[in-house]
């Protein structure tokens, strides 16, 4: 599996060839949809993650 440079969720998107970003954007659509309260959608090691953001 090659690691992404995205900065980004767009951009991870947006350097994905056609017949993987749309599987990959229906599954983002889902999950978002059921996001609890908090968390944060981001771009770490190479790929979307999703996290509780520690405030202090």
């Amino acid at each position: 599996m090659v690691s992404s440079k995205a900065v980004t969720v767009d951009e991870y998107l947006a350097e994905l060839p056609d017949d993987r970003r749309q599987p990959i954007e229906t599954v983002r659509q889902l999950i978002r949809k059921r996001l609890p309260a908090g968390y944060e959608e981001t771009m770490n090691w190479g790929m979307i993650s999703y996290e509780v953001p520690a405030h202090i």
